[in-house]
C-alpha cells in the first residue's frame, strides 16, 4: 500500500524545521509534470491546489552540487540532522546519467497526488548565462531503480514524521 501524507503534519514539520527559510522554499501545483502555480504553506492552500491540479510539490530540503564553493565533489544533501555527500560519476562534461543533478542549487520533496499518496522527487536550478535560471523538476518514479540520489532521498523522506 502506498504511503499517504498527512498534510497538517507536513506543514508543521516544514515550518518547524525550516522556520528561518521556509518562505524561500518551493510549493507548487503541477499538471502533466509541469509546474503551474504557487501554493502557500498552509493546509487549505495545499488542499485547494489539489482540487484544481494533478499534484502539489512540497519542498522538504536542500540538495546541491557546487564543488568550488563547498569543497565537496559530490552532491550534498542537507537533512535535519546531517549533511550527506553522494560521490557520483557525472560523466564527461556532466553528460552522464547523474549530470542532471549536477547544478548549484536544488532540493528534494514530495509530489502529493489527489488521494494524498506521494511520489518523491527533486529539482535543480539550471544556470543560463549569468545567475540562476529556471528550475527543472524530477519525479523519482521515472528514475532508474539504481539511482543513488533516488535511493538516498527516499530513505530520508521515509523517515520523516509526515505520514498517516
Amino acid at each position: 500500500m502506498a504511503k499517504k501524507i498527512n498534510i497538517k503534519k507536513a506543514v508543521e514539520f516544514i515550518k518547524s524545521e525550516y522556520s528561518s527559510i521556509y518562505d524561500t522554499m518551493i510549493f507548487l501545483t503541477f499538471d502533466k509534470g509541469r509546474p503551474e502555480e504557487e501554493v502557500e504553506l498552509e493546509v487549505n492552500s495545499i488542499e485547494n491546489g489539489l482540487k484544481n491540479h494533478e499534484q502539489v510539490f512540497l519542498d522538504m530540503g536542500l540538495m546541491y552540487h557546487d564543488p568550488d564553493a563547498s569543497g565537496y565533489e559530490g552532491i550534498m544533501i542537507e537533512t535535519i540532522d546531517d549533511e550527506i555527500e553522494l560521490k557520483l560519476d557525472f560523466g564527461e562534461d556532466l553528460n552522464g546519467y547523474y549530470g542532471k543533478y549536477s547544478y548549484m542549487l536544488g532540493g528534494y520533496g514530495v509530489f502529493i497526488n489527489k488521494d494524498y499518496t506521494v511520489d518523491y522527487g527533486g529539482y535543480v536550478s539550471r544556470p543560463y548565462g549569468h545567475g540562476m535560471g529556471s528550475y527543472e523538476y524530477y519525479n523519482f518514479k521515472d528514475a532508474e531503480d539504481w539511482d543513488e540520489v533516488k535511493i538516498t532521498l527516499t530513505k530520508i523522506m521515509d523517515e520523516l514524521d509526515i505520514w498517516e
